[in-house]
C-alpha cells in the first residue's frame, strides 16, 4: 500500500467548508510557476527554504494544518524547540516545535512561521531524502494553487498574503456514499481513501464488492474495501478505501475521513481558496 500518512496531520478547529467539481475550472490568471519531483507516483516534492538554508525538499501536503521540518534541519539551525501534541488521524501525539524565519516555496513566503519538528523517518520510509512538509499554514496564503501532474508544476495566482488566517483553510468536501454524505479532506499527502469505520455505523447498512483486506499505511492499520454507490464529482461508481478506526478522543466532529488525491487519477487539481472550491480533471 502507498501511503504517506505518517505526518498528515490536521489542527483541531481547522475551518472546513469548500465543494468539488470534476471539471474544467475557471481560466487561469497570472500565476507564478514552481516544478515539483513526483516521488513514489504521489508525493509533491518542491524545493524551499527555511532561514538560510536553501536547496531544501518538502513533501506539499493539504491533509497538514502545520508546516513541518525535520529535526536534522532544526539542529542545523540551531533552533530552540518547545514540546506539544497534535491529532494525527486517530490519536494526539507528542511533538516539537520551533519557530523559524523566513520559510519559503516559490512566491509563498512566510517570515516567522511556528512549524512542527520531528524525525520524519520515524514515520514513513518515503521520507528519505525529505526536509520536511509544507502545510496549509503557508499553502492557504495563495489565493489559489493548481498541482499540474502531466507538467509537473505547481502554479500558484494572485498575490500571496504575508499575514495568514489564525486557523488555515483546509478543504472538506462532500462524498455521498450509498445515499450518506461523508465529509472528507483532501490530502495531497495520500494515495488512498481513508474512511474512518465508525461514521458508517451509524448509517443504513453499506453494501460492499468482495472480500475486506487487510492493509497498513504507515502506523495505521485499517480493512480495503470496495464501497458501492459512491458519488465523488461524477455519476455514482465502485471505489476502494480504507476503513480505519476513528479518534479516541472526542474531536474531528464533523470529519469523517481522508481524500488521497491520487485516489482521483487527475492531470491536474486547483485549490481555489478564495473561493473554497476544488476542482480537478
Amino acid at each position: 500500500m502507498r501511503g504517506w500518512i505518517g505526518l498528515a496531520m490536521l489542527g483541531v478547529g481547522c475551518a472546513v467548508t469548500g465543494a468539488i467539481r470534476a471539471q474544467d475550472p475557471a481560466p487561469p490568471l497570472p500565476a507564478t510557476a514552481v516544478p515539483f519531483e513526483l516521488a513514489s507516483d504521489f508525493l509533491v516534492v518542491v524545493e524551499g527554504q527555511v532561514g538560510d538554508v536553501g536547496g531544501l525538499r518538502f513533501i506539499v501536503d493539504t491533509g497538514a494544518t502545520r508546516s513541518v521540518i525535520d529535526r536534522k534541519v532544526a539542529i542545523r539551525l540551531h533552533l530552540q524547540r518547545h514540546t506539544g501534541k497534535i491529532m494525527n488521524f486517530d490519536r494526539f501525539v507528542p511533538t516539537e516545535y520551533a519557530d523559524v524565519s523566513p520559510f519559503q516555496i516559490g512566491p509563498l513566503r512566510a517570515q516567522s512561521l511556528s512549524v512542527m519538528v520531528a524525525n520524519l523517518l520515524e514515520y514513513s520510509a518515503l521520507a528519505e531524502g525529505v526536509d520536511g512538509i509544507v502545510g496549509l499554514d503557508l499553502l492557504s496564503r495563495s489565493p489559489k494553487f493548481t498541482i499540474d501532474y502531466e507538467k509537473r508544476k505547481l502554479y500558484f495566482e494572485g498575490t500571496p498574503s504575508r499575514i495568514s488566517d489564525l486557523v488555515p483553510r483546509c478543504f472538506v468536501v462532500p462524498v455521498v456514499v450509498q445515499g450518506t454524505t461523508l465529509r472528507l479532506t483532501v490530502d495531497t499527502g495520500l494515495a488512498e481513501i481513508l474512511v474512518y469505520g465508525e461514521r458508517l455505523k451509524h448509517s443504513a447498512k453499506v453494501h460492499t464488492e468482495g472480500e475486506p483486506e487487510t492493509v497498513k499505511i504507515g502506523r495505521i492499520e485499517g480493512k480495503k474495501v470496495v464501497l458501492l454507490g459512491v458519488q465523488l464529482g461524477r455519476p455514482k461508481e465502485p471505489v476502494a478505501v480504507v476503513l480505519i478506526d476513528g479518534p479516541v478522543e472526542p474531536m474531528l466532529v464533523g470529519l469523517d475521513g481522508y481524500l488521497g488525491v491520487a485516489s482521483l487519477h487527475a492531470r491536474r487539481v486547483d485549490f481555489d481558496f478564495s473561493r473554497m472550491t476544488l476542482h480537478w480533471q
